[in-house]
């Protein structure tokens, strides 16, 4: 983080681009009262009055270290139970994934890095909606 001593024109701040819509790096291009006044997004190249990051009001501020959270307990995911009944109950031959395939709803599909999967809708035009063991999916179809 920059303290005030660092802050200074052609310094390199975080600020929110208004164009981008994201916190980037900002080239500092004028100051008021020790504070940077109008910046240059390093992505964009946009010129715009300085945002401080998204929940920061002041940039000198420094941020409070976060508490470390306590570990969540083991509990079984509902996704993996919901897939286990529509796995066991499907009659579908189960075809391997590839963005060029048309896939149905109920489609039993193979993918190489999530596993087994049953397609649960069609997102129009060319998406489907894939429940796997631990997680729902989007994917590319018919392409």
């Amino acid at each position: 983080m920059n303290t005030p001593a660092e802050l200074a024109v052609g310094h390199e701040i975080v600020s929110y681009c208004t164009k981008c819509k994201m916190d980037l790096g900002h080239t500092i291009m004028s100051m008021v009262k020790g504070k940077p006044a109008r910046v240059v997004c390093r992505t964009c190249k946009s010129e715009h009055n300085f945002k401080a990051k998204k929940g920061v009001k002041d940039p000198n501020a420094v941020k409070a270290p976060k508490k470390p959270r306590a570990p969540k307990a083991e509990k079984t995911i509902p996704v993996e139970q919901e897939w286990m009944k529509q796995i066991n109950a499907s009659q579908k031959p189960l075809r391997h994934y590839a963005t060029n395939e048309t896939f149905n709803s109920g489609d039993k599909v193979t993918h190489p890095s999530f596993g087994e999967g049953i397609v649960q809708k069609q997102i129009y035009p060319n998406k489907i909606e894939v429940i796997f063991k631990t997680d729902l999916k989007i994917l590319i179809h018919a392409k």
